[in-house]
């Protein structure tokens, strides 16, 4: 007896404009879906590298101290922004905390993390992003050149409300 494993399809998800647009439409697409499916919204904590230097870890360690209260407050809010689709959809939450890269840590979590195949893979991006490309590159362009998925692309101003549901 063959097993028929779930339609995957993995989120994108922080407390963003671009965030909550991913997360809005990989709800909407779990509901046209005729198939089972997996839902996974995932929040990265990207951390600063330490060195091996002692002085500079100081620092590293404070900002990484920063970037965790801050991730922890966020979280809250994509959680209670989840919420709202509880009754509609069902979907897993997996945060990941690792040094480097939004990008990298997403598909090394992806290739390796996850132990199944994905699907697709959602991520919002902001109409206008001319200053992250020069600043540090686009989350979206770098999945589409790295993942060996699909990757769907939204823009921040998706609504769910849009799909005429």
């Amino acid at each position: 007896m063959d097993v028929i494993r779930p339609y995957t399809i993995v989120a994108h998800v922080d407390d963003s404009p671009e965030g909550r647009a991913a997360a809005e439409y990989a709800c909407s697409l779990c509901l046209k879906l005729k198939v089972k499916y997996r839902l996974i919204f995932l929040y990265i904590v990207a951390l600063y590298r330490r060195t091996s230097l002692s002085l500079i870890n100081r620092q590293t360690d404070q900002m990484n101290a920063d970037i965790r209260e801050d991730a922890e407050n966020s979280m809250i809010r994509c959680k209670q922004f989840l919420s709202r689709f509880e009754s509609l959809v069902t979907y897993e939450w997996v945060s990941v905390k690792d040094e480097g890269s939004i990008g990298p840590i997403m598909v090394n979590f992806i290739a390796d993390g996850l132990q199944s195949p994905v699907d697709v893979v959602v991520v919002g991006t902001s109409v206008n992003g001319g200053i992250k490309k020069i600043v540090g590159g686009d989350l979206s362009e770098y999945l589409l050149s790295n993942l060996l998925c699909p990757v769907m692309v939204v823009k921040n101003q998706y609504d769910i409300s849009d799909d005429g549901n």
